[in-house]
């Protein structure tokens, strides 16, 4: 059986494709594909010009057509609008796309070579994909455009959220506290959303492919978990403790959220089965999304979370709303029960890290820090007069015989206790909590600060027997599972043998992955 796949050209954001049923390799159809666009400028003009006009005239095949044998431009062609079939997979070892409408070509779905300024062809693309030779940097394009049209009414939903009478706040005017002002547990979840980020943002790039864009909801959940500060966080654990939180796959995740994430998917509103495309998180409405790239889909998701809130009787609430591609929108209601309703929300923000801020933190990320931190710990939106926040949950009485304790002695309590009576008493008392709150939890690990001059790395104590030791985590990847964090216990000694500025956990998780999995590339 012979190298099976794709050869299209993309004009204005559809493919006109072709089946190779054999020698679909780069030294073959690939270069032959290469070698047919001209290098002199004024050809090159000529032969988009011919290309664009005969994709103008072509009457496209309703089934799969195979490229001829005698000429790979052969004039029958299958139309399709979704790039799913651009990425290799099953049969399909090898694709070419001639893209028009960014002039390059596009091997595998990845790889994106300036068409007007093609690499010669020595070493051509059997050097460069086979026998991974470099390839100049001068020849590589960027690929634009490439997220499908919205399958929703972009008119119906933009006059909806015209509706609104939305007034577009910046970050500023939510009260967003500096990076000097966080305190340790919003340091380390702002830690664990950048160490995601890092890990994930090669893939979720590729979210308009159908196959990358059903795993970004599971990525989302990972990055919000992460961003929530003092929420204790699962570990990968050979010892059967504490294995399960809001930060685990162990059934805490909502489905849709994670799983059916979509482009022109229209969100159900109730709670519960498999319709649940929000959730609510410390008073906070949160759903997912694709892609932020567009007004059409900031108009669509910010209308329907307002009427989300609407829909469950919150008057005056706050949402989020966040992308595949690291970027938030919040969303705030005021009066939302009344005829004097204000709808309030942020243009779209990123949560990656910006090297020229303090603590690399962008205004995006400082803000879903803020907004996820404990009630009564973080300031309100500056149009919002400052007052207590209503809990949801039953009132638990306040038992006055802590207040006694002195601060120190609730400390070692806090720290002797295991993950479950921490829980319980952060609903003690203001004064317990706050305490509880000032750390962070990794499994039954207290940190208790950051190890200085490591990433993820923090002294900690476990209350078993309280000796202060040193914690660093890394994220592994078990074989048909998604990636979950892992802590190692390291001695001053093991420390000392990892550069500055490393992550020690994450060259034991990777040691331990590769002693997994020996044969993964």
């Amino acid at each position: 059986m012979g190298t099976r796949g794709y050869f299209a050209y993309r004009y204005k954001k559809k493919y006109y494709r072709q089946y190779l049923p054999c020698d679909a390799y780069p030294s073959h159809y690939g270069q032959q594909l290469a070698n047919a666009v001209p290098r002199d400028p004024i050809a090159f003009k000529d032969w988009v010009a011919a290309k664009t006009k005969m994709l103008d005239n072509i009457k496209p095949s309703e089934e799969e057509v195979v490229i001829s044998d005698e000429h790979s431009d052969s004039p029958g062609y299958n139309l399709c609008a979704d790039l799913g079939f651009t990425f290799i997979g099953g049969s399909i070892e090898w694709t070419y796309v001639i893209d028009l409408d960014n002039l390059i070509f596009t091997v595998n779905g990845v790889t994106h070579f300036k068409l007007d300024n093609m690499p010669p062809s020595e070493p051509g693309l059997e050097g460069y994909f086979e026998n991974e030779v470099p390839i100049p940097p001068q020849h590589l394009g960027t690929a634009l455009g490439l997220w499908p049209l919205p399958g929703f009414d972009v008119q119906g939903r933009q006059e909806a959220y015209e509706a609104l009478d939305p007034i577009i706040t910046p970050a500023i005017e939510w009260g967003i506290s500096t990076w000097d002002k966080l305190n340790f547990s919003q340091k380390f979840s702002i830690e664990l959303v950048h160490f995601l980020i890092q890990k994930t943002s090669h893939e979720v790039a590729l979210a308009y492919a159908p196959h990358i864009r059903q795993k970004t909801g599971g990525y989302c959940w990972d990055v919000l978990c992460a961003a929530i500060p003092s929420i204790p966080l699962a570990y990968d654990n050979s010892k059967g403790s504490f294995t399960r939180s809001l930060s685990d796959q162990c059934g805490h995740r909502p489905y849709a959220m994670c799983c059916k994430l979509g482009i022109d998917h229209i969100k159900a509103f109730q709670s519960g089965g498999l319709g649940d495309d929000y959730c609510w998180i410390r008073g906070c409405l949160v759903t997912f999304c694709v892609w932020l790239g567009d007004s059409a889909y900031v108009a669509n998701e910010v209308e329907q979370m307002v009427r989300k809130m609407e829909h469950d009787g919150h008057g005056e609430c706050i949402g989020i709303i966040l992308s595949s591609q690291y970027e938030i929108i919040a969303v705030a209601v005021d009066d939302g029960l009344k005829p004097t309703r204000k709808v309030r929300h942020t243009p779209v923000l990123s949560i990656r890290p910006s090297a020229d801020m303090p603590g690399e933190t962008s205004d995006g990320l400082l803000l879903l820090s803020q907004l996820l931190s404990p009630p009564l710990t973080g300031p309100q939106p500056s149009w919002r007069a400052p007052r207590p926040i209503q809990c949801t949950q039953p009132a638990i009485a306040r038992n006055t015989k802590w207040s006694r304790f002195p601060s120190e002695t609730i400390q070692e309590i806090v720290l002797y206790a295991d993950t479950k009576t921490y829980l319980s008493l952060c609903q003690v008392s203001k004064s317990v909590r706050s305490i509880c709150l000032a750390r962070p939890r990794v499994g039954e690990y207290t940190l208790l600060r950051q190890t200085t001059g490591y990433k993820l790395t923090s002294d900690a104590r476990y209350p078993n027997n309280g000796v202060p030791t040193i914690l660093s985590l890394g994220r592994v990847y078990p074989r048909f599972m998604g990636g979950r964090w892992k802590a190692w216990e390291l001695s001053p000694k093991q420390l000392a043998k990892v550069k500055e500025g490393g992550c020690p956990g994450e060259i034991l998780a990777k040691a331990e992955d590769r002693a997994n999995h020996p044969f993964s590339d």
